[in-house]
């Protein structure tokens, strides 16, 4: 049975559609790979959903309490990964869900619950491991690696903005925008000689009525809404500022890259303000939900006056690199890892992984190998008494090997990954589980070698909590040596 994702968010005019919004990226992230579902309440805001999404609507009878055993009397729990994001999956809901026998992927805000989720997915790039309570199999995916960005934006995060002087405005207030932010926005800047057009883009569940009689008394401003990845996009790649909350809007205007002037008006905003205007990503806007006329004015005015621009574009750039995709696949692939022991038929894949160029680069012997050498050593090894040998597989498919030589007094490891699964951020889970299956037959601590210049291998082994102990020469290498004890 293949592999089937279920997307749970809820959205409407009453608690926004960021959410929904949001898990709709991680639909796209998906939908290429995996059969996903979108499972949201019948009182969502269903005219926001894609068309194309496979959609289940649970039905408005079934209280939160009853919706765990709902799912599974729809869904069985076998093959099934659910990705939830909202406010209303506490921990209660949480295990809930993990009662069921579902593997649960939740995505954070607010770092205030005790997890129970499988993985916990935070973008903000304020969120640290050690902000949270969990269990102890909790896995964390943290920071703007994981921003939650559509595929057109993702692209656009990999090319440069080409800036200019600021005439057109983007301005964007969310789903709901409760505090008509967007009417005040569009006035402050209507009066403003310098901005020659406004775009405001109106979410699916705005309700406020100013702006529309705005729009007919002012050829300067054009409202927008319903507006598709591609669309939006455009939009913003036409403006040279942009106005919006710290939400993924503001990721999504820094992947375009152009001045920002931002602030926050719910608490879930505040984290993602904080770490991107004390960076200098931003400019600074603050509380958003006091905001008059007048403040909007006063604080463009200060951003137009400014001539350079570079550092904040530079930020960005170093924000939102574009790989978000690769990486919410490699989480997937997290829950769905397992190892078995090499055998003979394996020679010829790990002898393909060993050769690739990248490969033979950052090893202590960088010659090719020699197919005729590399049987005999393979069949030797696999015999070794002394040497764990493991294929690490996604999917019941080959994704890599870990090898571990066991010395009188430690181990050595080595870890190769297939190119295609390389960038999704596997390598430190197949070191942690490895490691785990090691140290259930040896006491021994564990040592790797890595060059200096390998800083991706050395991040990986940091972050399977490999402890740097000393440098060394090896084979006239500069080279870091790590540590893992049980």
């Amino acid at each position: 049975m293949s592999l089937k994702i279920l997307c749970r968010a809820d959205g409407n005019s009453i608690i926004g559609l960021g959410h929904m919004y949001r898990i709709f990226s991680i639909i796209e992230f998906y939908k290429d790979t995996f059969e996903v579902i979108f499972l949201t309440r019948e009182t969502s805001t269903l005219k926001s959903i894609p068309q194309d999404y496979t959609t289940k609507l649970i039905p408005e009878h079934i209280v939160l309490e009853q919706e765990a055993t709902w799912i599974k009397e729809q869904y069985s729990s076998k093959n099934i990964i659910i990705v939830a994001d909202g406010y209303q999956f506490d921990s209660t809901y949480q295990k809930q869900i993990k009662s069921q026998g579902f593997q649960l992927i939740y995505i954070d805000d607010l770092m205030s619950e005790h997890m129970f989720a499988d993985i916990v997915v935070n973008h903000s790039p304020f969120a640290k491991e050690e902000h949270f309570k969990s269990e102890n199999y909790t896995k964390f995916a943290l920071g703007t690696s994981y921003a939650m960005l559509r595929p057109k934006f993702n692209r656009l995060a990999q090319l440069e903005n080409n800036f200019s002087t600021i005439k057109e405005v983007f301005v964007c207030f969310g789903g709901a925008d409760p505090y008509n932010l967007s009417y005040k926005a569009a006035l402050a800047l209507l009066q403003i000689e310098k901005i020659k057009q406004v775009h405001v883009v109106l979410g699916g569940a705005y309700n406020h009525s100013d702006i529309y009689d705005l729009e007919q008394t002012s050829q300067n401003l054009k409202l927008h809404s319903n507006l598709d990845e591609e669309h939006l996009s455009l939009l913003m790649k036409k403006c040279q500022l942009g106005i919006a909350p710290s939400s993924t809007i503001l990721y999504e205007l820094c992947a375009v890259k152009m001045p920002i002037l931002s602030g926050y008006y719910v608490e879930n905003q505040k984290y993602i303000y904080r770490a991107l205007s004390d960076r200098g990503i931003v400019f600074k806007g603050d509380d958003f939900s006091n905001y008059s006329i007048a403040d909007f004015k006063l604080k463009i005015e200060a951003i137009l006056n400014k001539n350079d621009f570079s550092g904040y574009l530079n930020q960005q750039k170093q924000l939102i690199d574009g790989f978000s995709k690769t990486r919410f696949l490699g989480l997937i692939h997290q829950l769905n890892l397992k190892f078995r022991k090499v055998n003979l038929q394996d020679a010829k894949l790990v002898f393909d992984w060993s050769n690739e160029p990248v490969v033979r680069q950052f090893s202590f012997n960088s010659e090719p190998l020699i197919w005729e050498n590399h049987l005999e050593w393979f069949s030797k090894k696999i015999k070794d008494k002394n040497t764990l040998f493991l294929i690490a597989e996604v999917d019941n498919k080959p994704a890599g090997v870990v090898r571990y030589e066991i010395y009188e007094n430690h181990a050595v490891v080595g870890i190769l990954i297939d190119k295609i699964f390389r960038g999704q951020k596997l390598a430190p889970e197949f070191l942690k589980q490895s490691a785990e299956l090691y140290f259930k037959n040896y006491n021994i601590p564990i040592w790797a070698y890595i060059k200096k210049e390998n800083k991706a291998s050395i991040k990986s082994f940091e972050n399977a909590r490999y402890m740097y102990i000393k440098e060394e020469i090896i084979k006239g290498n500069v080279s870091f040596v790590y540590k893992l004890e049980k």
